[in-house]
């Protein structure tokens, strides 16, 4: 260590006084090694693509062009408001194709949303369990009272009763069954195939056809009911029906063309683009 010597002339003399130089700590940006995550590393799905969309001055209304998704839809993205978001399929291609829209990484998008989802219905299990969960000698009180109540309703009804009871509540359940028929009078091929998904019936007003010319999935809603996801190859034909509306998402815009009710409904897109339709 360097020392430097001050003379100071005084009253009484001269004194010396030695200053020791302080050094400088440097800030640590590295942990065992490791570079330390930034700001933006630690943010969830919905603040990551905001923050890179803000850096790059993109607004919501010129993504909501581009990517044909609504505006609601991507504000919804933003504030992470999975109680009005749509079914977990969908928004994973949200994300996707907002991320590449921005020019942010669509798979870490995806990444993200999950491992939020995941902690958002962690909470809620726990604070369902909370709530229906007495605890302690208030929970088996409770659990012996109910098998106790439970043992003299078999008893008083009989099983007869019961069975007849249970089986008056529960509803009949139809799987529709895929039907591959050739597209000619001529053997089917793989290349040459229609898919009926649903039977016609008067209350199915609306009828939707796709035809594809390239390789693509293509995930649907029908009624606001539960996704189905579908791959389809080249010379493929999917047809639906309706009562009231679809859900589309398509991995291939450009790959498909679809009509409803034999109109043609316009599919705008490159090769590749994943986009979202709502019919009609």
């Amino acid at each position: 260590m360097r020392v430097t010597c001050y003379v100071v002339r005084g009253a009484g003399g001269l004194r010396f006084r030695n200053k020791y130089p302080v050094p400088r700590i440097p800030q640590l940006e590295t942990r065992n090694g490791k570079k330390m995550p930034s700001a933006k590393d630690s943010l969830s799905f919905g603040q990551y693509l905001q923050a890179v969309r803000l850096d790059k001055k993109i607004s919501l209304e010129r993504i909501s062009s581009e990517t044909r998704i609504a505006l609601s839809t991507l504000q919804l993205i933003e504030k992470e408001d999975h109680d009005k978001l749509p079914d977990e399929v969908f928004v994973k291609g949200f994300l996707r194709a907002y991320a590449k829209a921005i020019g942010a990484d669509g798979s870490e998008a995806v990444r993200r949303y999950e491992s939020r989802l995941k902690v958002v219905q962690n909470l809620d299990s726990s604070y369902l369990d909370s709530v229906s969960r007495p605890a302690g000698s208030w929970y088996k009180l409770l659990l012996v009272t109910g098998l106790f109540l439970a043992l003299i309703l078999i008893t008083v009804f009989g099983y007869g009763y019961i069975e007849h009871y249970l089986s008056g509540h529960v509803s009949d359940e139809k799987k529709s069954v895929d039907e591959i028929v050739p597209a000619t009078n001529t053997p089917a091929s793989p290349e040459s195939v229609v898919r009926s998904e649903s039977k016609h019936s008067d209350s199915n007003k609306y009828v939707l056809n796709v035809a594809v010319h390239e390789d693509t999935w293509i995930k649907i809603i029908i009624d606001n009911g539960s996704s189905k996801s579908y791959e389809l190859k080249v010379g493929d034909q999917l047809e639906l029906t309706a009562a009231s509306n679809f859900s589309l998402l398509i991995g291939n815009a450009a790959g498909v063309k679809i009509t409803l009710n034999d109109k043609s409904v316009p599919v705008s897109g490159k090769s590749g683009q994943v986009v979202n339709l709502d019919l009609p």
